[in-house]
């Protein structure tokens, strides 16, 4: 035998006489209530955060967007073998198989590589220009340095060192080397000569010492005759060593 359950009353207010149904009313909003900030502050760290949303796991930015209109693919980097020409200019074969190595560590394209090839030239004129310059300046400073020692070397130095130039001088002279009767207008100094003064060997000490030895040997009593000076005649070696012996 089955018993039937009781009707629930309704709890149902029934409407007031002479009134029509009415809507029920809304439920007043709820505004959420926000976390209280720690103690420390109210930066979020990374555990203490809000979850990431669902499905957001993994992705990288900018995957999957849709890209700008008109927007040009990044360039494919290196190719398989490098294309390069300069107009005007024949490579060298051995400098570009030299150079491609490095485009490809630089991930260069073939277009982005030949644009650096005007450049090459300048390049190359301005470190021939700086190594010239820098042999220069130490040229000049060897010159110094060779004066310099010049100057206190106690034999032909000091208060000697005119009287070295001089003897030098004229040991050139004897030998030929003449500071004055060469090239057009015969005003240009031996081609031994100016050398001396080009390489800045003009100023070594030994050089000064070897020429100065031998403008003192210049005479008619020395080795050397002098310029215009009468023929030495040949005396034997034992008339020369004992004279007065017959």
């Amino acid at each position: 035998m089955t018993t039937e359950s009781p009707t629930p009353a309704s709890t149902d207010t029934p409407p007031s006489a002479g009134t029509t149904d009415a809507p029920p009313a809304a439920a007043p909003e709820v505004a959420p209530v926000a976390p209280a900030a720690s103690e420390e502050g109210d930066l979020e760290t990374v555990l203490g955060g809000a979850a990431p949303e669902a499905g957001g796991e993994g992705k990288v930015e900018g995957e999957g967007e849709a890209k700008p209109e008109g927007e040009e693919a990044p360039p494919a980097g290196a190719p398989e073998a490098y294309e390069l020409s300069l107009e005007g200019v024949t490579l060298d074969t051995e400098l570009v198989a030299a150079a491609e190595p490095i485009f490809r560590e630089l991930n260069l394209t073939n277009d982005q590589a030949n644009a650096l090839l005007p450049l090459a030239p300048q390049i190359m004129e301005k470190a021939q220009a700086s190594v010239v310059q820098h042999l220069i300046e130490q040229g000049a400073s060897q010159r110094k340095g060779w004066h310099d020692a010049f100057k206190a070397d106690p034999d032909i130095g000091g208060a000697k060192m005119e009287e070295s130039a001089h003897l030098a001088a004229k040991g050139l002279d004897g030998l030929g080397f003449k500071a004055t009767g060469f090239g057009e207008g015969g005003k240009d100094p031996h081609p031994f000569r100016a050398a001396l003064n080009e390489t800045g060997f003009g100023n070594h000490p030994d050089m000064i010492r070897a020429f100065r030895a031998i403008g003192e040997m210049m005479g008619e009593d020395g080795l050397f005759p002098r310029e215009g000076a009468a023929p030495r005649e040949n005396i034997p070696a034992h008339k020369a060593l004992y004279p007065n012996e017959t």
